[in-house]
């Protein structure tokens, strides 16, 4: 039996990941900076899956001393860690640099950037140590070069991940840990739907209808992730949902486009 850690794992997307692991017999470990989240997450997941597969730990990645608790509790109570999933990040409102609120910045560089540097480099030792493992960091809007309104901080971090990421592949070469990056496209989450709560009307109605073509459900993207990385035994592999030719195809079909992915969140 294999152990996953996958840090902000209480919602959205880390969390349907851990319920995918925990389908497929994985021991799982979650993560988030509330404690009060992570125990009832833990409840939760315990009661529809073997609650010795599951256990959780309150961690601020942005604080190393917690990310290196992270892993040696997880270690200490699973033995080994054989796959370790960098997903906390925020974002910012979606608002332009002038009103922006700067007090917003540092969290989302804190916690994209440096909190994912924490997570590589910690599990990085502790898994040359151990002589095995993967480590995968999630891209996201800005990886790609693309720029949004609204967005620009935290594209900044997502292209900031990736050159992180590329580096960390280039250093895992030859060496017994395999480094890997998740790109799950557009998502709809809390925070995707939050953001979309904070626009104008216009922007509003001209996001809603690219997104009910190109948004995906946790439902939906977390099986294809998760099948994707258990099939992985490449260093430098990016597992990618939402494809460039996929995104083309559904801009130009009438079966995507005319989803309705909001409506229940009222919008």
């Amino acid at each position: 039996m294999k152990t996953v850690v996958i840090t902000g794992s209480t919602r959205g997307i880390g969390f349907g990941m851990a319920r995918e692991f925990l389908k497929r017999d994985y021991r799982v470990v979650i993560s988030s900076r509330g404690r009060g989240q992570v125990e009832e997450k833990v409840k939760a997941l315990g009661a529809e899956f073997s609650s010795e597969r599951i256990y959780g730990l309150a961690c601020d990645v942005t604080d190393s001393s917690q990310v290196q608790a992270l892993w040696d509790s997880a270690k200490k109570r699973f033995g080994t860690i054989d796959i370790w999933i960098n997903n906390a990040g925020i974002t910012n409102s979606m608002k332009s640099l002038l009103e922006l609120d700067i007090a917003e910045v540092a969290p989302v560089v804190s916690t994209n950037i440096t909190g994912l540097i924490y997570g590589s480099l910690i599990a990085l030792k502790g898994m040359t140590e151990q002589g095995f493992g993967q480590i995968y960091n999630f891209y996201g809007h800005g990886s790609n070069d693309a720029k949004v309104a609204g967005l620009h901080v935290y594209g900044t971090t997502k292209r900031a991940v990736r050159y992180f990421t590329e580096a960390l592949i280039n250093d895992a070469e030859g060496t017994p840990v395999q480094v890997g990056a998740l790109s799950p496209g557009i998502v709809v989450t809390d925070f995707l739907i939050n953001d979309m709560r904070k626009m104008l009307p216009e922007q509003l109605e001209t996001v809603t209808a690219l997104y009910n073509c190109l948004a995906d459900t946790v439902e939906t993207v977390t099986p294809f992730l998760v099948e994707s990385i258990l099939s992985n035994d490449k260093n430098g592999t990016e597992i990618s949902w939402l494809t460039e030719e996929k995104a083309t195809e559904r801009m130009n079909s009438d079966e995507y486009c005319s989803r309705d992915l909001f409506s229940k969140y009222g919008l």
